[in-house]
């Protein structure tokens, strides 16, 4: 799954990639080193609605038939990914996708970890010679019963199956970030995708154009901040493999 992104860029070198004008100012996002799904942080997104505005939406999406606050504040634990397989079954993303709620979600790259016997090893995972790229999304507006003016505007990211280097590293899950290269990411936003279009981009992306490294366990460390540049510095484990300390 992904739990764990990155985005180590300024709101205008976002701005820039992705060809969009902002709606977020820089004293709103700083640059997140190491952020944490759980925390349910915002995100700069970039959604079909408005494809060429920037816009800040929390992580972790909230359906729009939940009927309380304290739903929403449940349900969100469990919707930070989306499997692409069951997107049209599940209850909490099936009205998304019929509206073409689909995003764009900026990222410089993502962590996860490898099981290797009773120990844990720590990965950071990113896209070769793109310092920027897009995982797929999908969001929802909830709007809180209780108070008219409470809009929260939530997103979850999308997963696929694991190519054969996420395999390796994600080796209990097997599943990886949906990575959208600059071709598909305005594919994905268009808001007549069918279903054999959606079938194509869903495919894991070529680990050929991914590498990764493994890094220390500040990021594990829940009483240090792991928000800093350290997070990914790479790391080396002698109990490791020669094979797997190596980028892939």
């Amino acid at each position: 799954m992904c739990f764990h992104n990155s985005l180590t860029a300024t709101v205008a070198e976002v701005e820039k990639r992705f060809e969009a004008t902002s709606e977020v100012k820089q004293a709103d996002f700083q640059p997140v080193y190491h952020g944490n799904g759980f925390d349910y942080p915002t995100w700069p997104v970039i959604t079909t609605q408005a494809p060429k505005t920037l816009q800040l939406f929390r992580w972790g999406l909230v359906p729009r038939w939940v009927k309380t606050k304290e739903e929403a504040e449940e349900i969100r634990a469990n919707t930070l990914n989306a499997k692409v397989e069951t997107l049209a079954q599940k209850p909490s993303f099936k009205y998304a996708l019929r509206e073409s709620q689909r995003c764009l979600v900026p990222s410089s790259g993502f962590f996860e970890w490898q099981t290797v016997g009773k120990q844990k090893y720590p990965y950071h995972i990113r896209l070769r010679n793109q310092p920027l790229f897009a995982m797929a999304g999908i969001w929802e507006s909830w709007h809180n019963p209780d108070f008219a003016d409470d809009v929260w505007n939530t997103f979850s990211i999308i997963t696929t199956e694991a190519n054969p280097m996420m395999a390796r590293i994600h080796n209990t899950k097997q599943r990886m970030p949906l990575l959208l290269l600059p071709g598909s990411e305005s594919l994905w936003l268009q808001s007549d995708l069918d279903s054999s279009a959606l079938k194509e981009i869903a495919r894991p992306l070529d680990d050929s154009l991914m590498e990764s490294f493994t890094i220390g366990r500040l990021i594990s460390n829940r009483k240090t901040d792991s928000n800093v540049p350290e997070v990914s510095k790479p790391h080396l484990y002698p109990e490791l493999s020669q094979q797997q300390l190596s980028l892939f």
